[in-house]
């Protein structure tokens, strides 16, 4: 498992290719989007909170899901992408 101060459920880690990958799973999508729209379209900041990822960050979102990719592999991306849809957040 795994926790970000900034979301509200507690997440897992599933490892995709050695990397790993945040999986948060929300009640409903109206929660889910309510702290999806705290996230700032580089994924530096999460509401007030400034983020000092130690790569690229990558935000997506579906459902009642958000999933965040620190990272740059571009099989990871292109997976989660035709999984997840476009990220709405990141770099």
């Amino acid at each position: 498992s795994v926790t970000q101060d900034f979301f509200s459920p507690e997440g897992s880690i599933i490892t995709i290719n050695g990397e790993d990958v945040q999986v948060f799973e929300y009640e409903n999508e109206e929660a889910m989007e309510n702290e999806a729209s705290q996230v700032a379209p580089d994924g530096g900041s999460v509401g007030t909170s400034m983020m000092m990822w130690m790569d690229a960050p990558h935000f997506y979102k579906a459902g009642r899901v958000i999933v965040i990719y620190i990272g740059s592999d571009e099989q990871i991306l292109t997976l989660l992408q035709s999984v997840m849809g476009t990220q709405f957040a990141g770099r």
